[in-house]
C-alpha cells in the first residue's frame, strides 16, 4: 500500500513537472522583450495551478536578479526547482529556452536579408510597446502584492487597511536612490533583501 502511494505521488510530481515544462515552453515562445516580460505569466501560473503563491513571485524576482544569467531563465529554474526539484528545474529551464533558440535561429537569416523592409521594421517597432506593457503590468502586480493590497480595500474601504506603510516608504526611498541619485540597481537589490 505504501509503494502504491509512493508511485502515485511520484507520478503526480512528474505530471506537474511535464505540465510546468509545457507551460514554460509556451512562455518562452511569446516572452519578447526580456526577463521581466515573464512575470505576468507567473501570475497566470499562480491563478491556474497554485504551484506557488503571489508573495513568492517577488522572492523569485529578487533571487533571479542576484544570480548570474538572464532573469527569465533564472526564474524558470527557480520555479522548476520549487515545483519539481532538480529535474523540474532542469526540464523547465530547457523548455523555456528551446522555443526562443529555434525562433532566433529561424528568423536571424530572414531578418538579415530584410533589415530594410518597411513592414518588418514596423513589426519590430510594434513589439517595443508590447514589451513595455508586459513589464509595466508586472511592476503594477508586484506593487499590488507588496505595497497596495487592493483586495483588502474592496472589503473594508479604509485607506490604511490596504496600504503597507513600511513597503511604501521603502518604495519611495528606492525610487529616489535609483532615479535621482543613480545608484547601481544591484546595490539597491541587495539593500532591499537585507532590509526585507
Amino acid at each position: 500500500l505504501k509503494n502504491r502511494a509512493k508511485k502515485k505521488q511520484r507520478s503526480k510530481k512528474m505530471n506537474s513537472i511535464l505540465l510546468l515544462a509545457f507551460e514554460y515552453m509556451k512562455i518562452g515562445a511569446v516572452a519578447i522583450g526580456g526577463g521581466y516580460t515573464v512575470i505576468p505569466f507567473l501570475y497566470y501560473l499562480v491563478d491556474k495551478y497554485k504551484w506557488f503563491d503571489v508573495s513568492e513571485i517577488t522572492q523569485m524576482i529578487a533571487v533571479s536578479n542576484l544570480t548570474p544569467g538572464p532573469i527569465g531563465i533564472n526564474m524558470a529554474t527557480f520555479v522548476g526547482l520549487k515545483v519539481g526539484g532538480f529535474w523540474g528545474s532542469l526540464l523547465t529551464t530547457t523548455a523555456f529556452m528551446v522555443p526562443s533558440f529555434i525562433i532566433v535561429c529561424a528568423l536571424s537569416k530572414f531578418l538579415k536579408k530584410n533589415a530594410e523592409n518597411e513592414l518588418i521594421c514596423n513589426v519590430m517597432y510594434g513589439l517595443r510597446p508590447a514589451a513595455v506593457a508586459l513589464i509595466t503590468y508586472a511592476g503594477l502586480k508586484i506593487m499590488n502584492a507588496t505595497v497596495f493590497h487592493l483586495s483588502k480595500f474592496k472589503q473594508t474601504h479604509k485607506f490604511f487597511d490596504f496600504i503597507s506603510p513600511k513597503s511604501l516608504v521603502l518604495l519611495i526611498l528606492f525610487c529616489i536612490a535609483g532615479f535621482i541619485f543613480r545608484k547601481n540597481p544591484m546595490i539597491l537589490i541587495v539593500a532591499a533583501i537585507v532590509i526585507g
